[in-house]
């Protein structure tokens, strides 16, 4: 049985499409790299899969702030079944809701690949889901009927700093997104522990602009 209230969250239809302005910091050895840029998603195709539901083809691309040019940028998938959506980031799944879901659920995100959680150094990464029902806000933009789901947020600024959110709009989807993980120095003879002095990490915060059906 889907529970189309919930699925709503998560509308996934062949033509849907959404777009995205996408700010991104990328730290390696201690050096920032910053990049804007729009983010389009579109359904492409769906084919029934071998667990009771259907798997959805979504085709990215992107195009620098202000340039006119779509150029592809890679394919993900999304496994809908009748209690929980998947999306597999290239290669790696990851349980993005669960159905039915109530204020306060939680579930293990990592369900279905091998990545360890950096926080725990287990397997298991728990997402919870709070907010059900509430506006969201989005560049001015008010967005009703809003759930959001956090991933970590675990703000410890002595070695590894890791927050990362989602927040979903009935009948629009995936409204804005954030993650945050950022390694800071912990060598001692360079006595820059505690100092929040990023060696490694990124900062990508994805916020919708349009969306509908092409």
């Amino acid at each position: 049985m889907r529970h189309e209230a919930d699925t709503a969250y998560f509308p996934l239809r062949k033509g849907w499409y959404q777009v995205y302005n996408v700010d991104e910091i990328v730290y390696t050895l201690g050096e920032p790299e910053t990049l804007a840029y729009d983010l389009r998603i579109v359904v492409a195709d769906s084919f029934a899969n071998d667990v009771d539901g259907y798997t959805y083809v979504l085709h990215r691309s992107r195009r620098i702030a202000g340039a006119t040019t779509w150029q592809n940028l890679d394919t993900w998938s999304v496994r809908q079944t009748g209690h929980e959506l998947v999306v597999s980031e290239g290669n790696t799944p990851y349980v993005a809701l669960r159905f039915p879901f109530s204020e306060g659920d939680a579930w293990n995100g990592n369900a279905y690949n091998n990545e360890i959680n950096p926080n725990t150094n287990t397997p298991e990464d728990l997402y919870a889901i709070s907010d059900i029902g509430k506006a969201y806000v989005v560049d001015n933009k008010t967005f009703g009927d809003c759930a959001t789901v956090t991933m970590e947020d675990n703000e410890e600024f002595i070695v590894f700093f890791d927050k990362r959110l989602a927040v979903y709009s009935r009948g629009v989807g995936l409204i804005y997104t954030e993650t945050t993980q950022l390694h800071y120095c912990t060598d001692t003879d360079q006595g820059c522990i505690g100092q929040q002095i990023v060696e490694s990490g990124v900062i990508y915060k994805q916020k919708i602009q349009d969306y509908g059906i092409e």
